[in-house]
This record gives structure tokens, C-alpha cells and sequence, in this order.
């Protein structure tokens, strides 16, 4: 139990707020603030995962959400797997936690699709600048072939392979895009609040799978310094930035989220437990769907037995379908086919 020790201290910091449900978003509802100013591609994202052979209707109603504004339109076709390389970046604290294997179905669901995929290595307690850095070394070993590359990053990978394309230009003409699912590119209202409580403890914690880490994860997810780097970035970025956003119906939301959960219904009800959801996306960006799972079940396959079990939600959650239909539309839409 004494590894579990800074989760549950960090956990108590945060126990302040009463726990708020989560609403349900469906029909009329309208959009999150600032949802609705990015490039609208709900109505083909549900065609993509609706569609899908290994996704029934009554499966794709549970997992997407509908808001008001939506628009039917075409499935689009299936990426052809021979010209992407899917590139997976974990979150924040991720390497700490070996059980969390983050995206490890979504990668395995792309490989035999037919697709060049994997995870790359980020570190859990790096900040920023520092992640980039490991992640280019990763990329320029890779050969630099036919296949352009889609960054997935989960969380605060988002913002990591969102600095590796500002840092480093010679490597971000071979990115096509950067997927975020549940990406924290406008930071959270969590990392003002807990900053002290991040030094106290998981930042001292010594977790025998992950470094001390270099720099400083959380003041980089402060809001202030993501409309900062927002300000000089986001009208020259070499790729275009697609997101999923998630916000779980309250059966959904793992017992780790729930305090965290709360504190952010102060700021908006749509939340993920995490990130609000209009954090969710880039300055500009463009909105795939919101999807029906919390912060933690939309990277990351249930691991099962201790801690797990306690701190998060067992529910089904179509993590490969989800990605895979995201990178049929992003394929599509950077070819003007979609419609």
C-alpha cells in the first residue's frame, strides 16, 4: 500500500468539493462553450465510428455523445494504412504506473489493421520541453519513409507532441497531424490548484518505474502558460490539431475523478475529471466528437486487481474503434474528402 501512499494524499487535497454528477449530453443540449468555435467534423466522425463492422448502433449511441448542431453526413473511407505511422504519446505520470498501459489496445487494434504503430516513451514526470526532446530523439530514429505521421497524445502527451512540432521543424514536416484525446492543450484549472500538493507528493515519491523527472509538469499545464504558448504558436503550427474530448455520464466516472470531478463542475458540469471540455481543444483546432468515458478510461485499458479496482471504473470502452475511427476521418480531411 505504501506505493499508493501520494495518490491517496493527493486524493485528500482534493476532497474539499461535494461530488457533482456528470450530465448526460445528448439531442438539444448545445455545445460546451468553445466547442462550437472549432471546425465542426462531429457529423463524418460519427459516420466513421458508427459504421465500423466491430461497432453496432446500439455501441455507438452509448459512446458518443450527441449535441445540438450536429449534421449527418458520409462515412468517410478507411485510411490507407501504408501512408500513416500512428504515434502514441502517454500522459502525464503514465511511465509511474506500468499497469496503466496506455492506448496498448488501440496500438494492437492499428497493427493489424495494417497500420505502423506504437507507443513512444515519454517520461511521467518531465516537463514539456524536456518530453519533446525524448520524443524527437524517438521519431528521428524512425525511417523516414512514405508514411507520414499522426501524433496521438493522451492528456498532457498532447502538449508534448505539440511542443516536439514547435521545437523541432526539420522532424514536423513529417507530421501530418496530432490527434488529442482528452488533451490538455489549454492546460486545466487543476494545475493552479494543486501545484503544492504535486511537490509534496508524487513529485517526491520515489516510483521505482519512473525518474525524478526534469522540469515542471504541472506549472506547464496552468492555463496561463498554455494561452501564453497558444499566443505564439497557434497561427504557425505546422499540422493541423483534431481532438477528441471526453465527458463521462456519471456511472462512468472512475472513484479517482470524482473529487477532482467536483472541483471543476465550480468552473463547468462538462468535464472529464480532469480537463474541462472546452480545454479540450487547440487555438484553432478541430472537433472530432465527445465521447463517453472519463480522463483515465479513454487512453487507458482497465487494468485490473490493486489499486485499480478502487480507482477506476471498469466500464466498457471501445478505445480502438474510437482512435481508429478518428484517424479515418483526419485521413480523409486532409486529403478534402470529407464532406
Amino acid at each position: 500500500m505504501q506505493r499508493n501512499r501520494p495518490a491517496f494524499a493527493l486524493f485528500a487535497v482534493l476532497l474539499a468539493a461535494c461530488a457533482v454528477a456528470p450530465p448526460a449530453g445528448t439531442g438539444d443540449a448545445p455545445l460546451p462553450a468553445a466547442l462550437a468555435e472549432a471546425v465542426d467534423l462531429r457529423g463524418p466522425y460519427r459516420a466513421a465510428l458508427c459504421g465500423r463492422e466491430d461497432m453496432g448502433a446500439a455501441a455507438c449511441a452509448v459512446t458518443l455523445h450527441r449535441f445540438a448542431g450536429e449534421r449527418a453526413a458520409a462515412r468517410p473511407p478507411p485510411a490507407d494504412t501504408s501512408r500513416f505511422r500512428l504515434l502514441f504519446v502517454p500522459g502525464f505520470l503514465a511511465s509511474c504506473f506500468p499497469a496503466a498501459d496506455s492506448f496498448a489496445d488501440v496500438v494492437a487494434a492499428a497493427r493489424a489493421q495494417g497500420f505502423a504503430a506504437q507507443v513512444l516513451a515519454a517520461e511521467g514526470r518531465n516537463g514539456v520541453d524536456a518530453n519533446a526532446r525524448l520524443l524527437a530523439a524517438q521519431v528521428e530514429a524512425l525511417p523516414d519513409d512514405d508514411r507520414r505521421i499522426v501524433l496521438v497524445g493522451h492528456s498532457k502527451g498532447g502538449v508534448d507532441a505539440l511542443e516536439l512540432i514547435v521545437a523541432r521543424p526539420d522532424l514536423a514536416r513529417r507530421v501530418a497531424a496530432v490527434l488529442a484525446v482528452s488533451g490538455a492543450l489549454q492546460g486545466s484549472p487543476l494545475a493552479d490548484r494543486l501545484r503544492g500538493a504535486y511537490g509534496a507528493t508524487f513529485a517526491v515519491f520515489p516510483f521505482p518505474a519512473c525518474g525524478w523527472g526534469e522540469g515542471d509538469p504541472v506549472a506547464d499545464l496552468t492555463p496561463e502558460r498554455r494561452r501564453a504558448w497558444w499566443a505564439r504558436h497557434g497561427g504557425t503550427l505546422a499540422a493541423p490539431v483534431y481532438a477528441l474530448v471526453s465527458v463521462p455520464d456519471a456511472e462512468r466516472l472512475s472513484p479517482a475523478l470524482l473529487a477532482p470531478h467536483a472541483y471543476l463542475a465550480t468552473h463547468s458540469p462538462w468535464n472529464d475529471g480532469m480537463l474541462l471540455a472546452q480545454d479540450q481543444v487547440a487555438t484553432p483546432g478541430r472537433l472530432l466528437g465527445i465521447v463517453n468515458a472519463d480522463h483515465l478510461a479513454v487512453a487507458i485499458p482497465f487494468p485490473g486487481g490493486l489499486p485499480w479496482t478502487f480507482t477506476m471504473t471498469a466500464v466498457p470502452f471501445p478505445r480502438p474503434q474510437v482512435v481508429l475511427a478518428a484517424i479515418d476521418v483526419i485521413a480523409a480531411d486532409l486529403a478534402g474528402r470529407v464532406r
